[in-house]
């Protein structure tokens, strides 16, 4: 009998966890390196990245790391690809903390397209015809601003979604929860899409435009089907 119920909680047990994976998609919690470098999931434009991206630990939580971003005068990024159906899981978390914000940065001009800390969801990796959604903090557009990269020529595709502006919040983490298949839908009038699935998640904290520094920290990012 004993066996049987020790089989019974095993079960059990795997089946919450089953559960639980497919309420959630887990991108990153920046906890894997083992000294101050980013994660190796995740690749720079250049190896120049891990002079502007590295991790560090959070001065609470000791074995916890979050990424720290000091971007000076640079558009460098960092990218992860992945195969998640936004349809599934439509929900994109996470939370940031701006330190630094690029002088004046807009990211509807082109010669001040900067931002404190931006998370873009990569729908179309391609080289000529890339897609993609923004989420960014902004220096000067307001929050809930939805404007287009001015990067971007036809057919290329980059809309900005402003979460977050100005210098109210900063140096204080800020958690975001934003539903990606809606703003998909929305933007692409795609209504009846039943699956659609991102290849890469972008994150960078941008100021060569303004030519100043941007400095932000991010933790924590995952989708989730509600």
């Amino acid at each position: 009998m004993k066996k049987v119920t020790v089989t019974f909680s095993l079960i059990i047990f795997a089946i919450t966890i089953y559960s639980i994976e497919r309420k959630y998609f887990w991108v990153e919690s920046f906890n894997q390196a083992s000294d101050s470098s980013i994660p190796k999931s995740w690749k720079g434009r250049t190896s120049l990245a891990k002079k502007y991206y590295r991790t560090a630990i959070h001065k609470k939580r000791k074995k916890d790391k979050y990424l720290k971003v000091d971007n000076l005068n640079s558009d460098m990024f960092i990218i992860k690809k992945l195969n998640i159906d936004i349809v599934k899981y439509p929900y994109l978390n996470w939370k940031w903390r701006v330190r630094k914000l690029p002088v004046g940065g807009n990211e509807s001009i082109k010669n001040k397209a900067d931002n404190g800390a931006s998370i873009t969801v990569v729908l179309v990796a391609s080289k000529w015809k890339p897609k993609s959604i923004k989420y960014s903090w902004s220096t000067t557009l307001k929050k809930g601003t939805v404007t287009k990269s001015p990067y971007c020529i036809w057919p290329a595709k980059c809309d900005i979604v402003v979460m977050r502006s100005g210098k109210k919040l900063k140096n204080k983490w800020v958690y975001e929860k934003r539903n990606v298949a809606e703003d998909y839908k929305k933007f692409y009038n795609d209504f009846g899409v039943k699956s659609y699935k991102i290849e890469a998640l972008v994150i960078m904290s941008d100021s060569d435009n303004t030519k100043s520094v941007s400095a932000a920290d991010y933790d924590n990012i995952y989708f989730s089907a509600k």
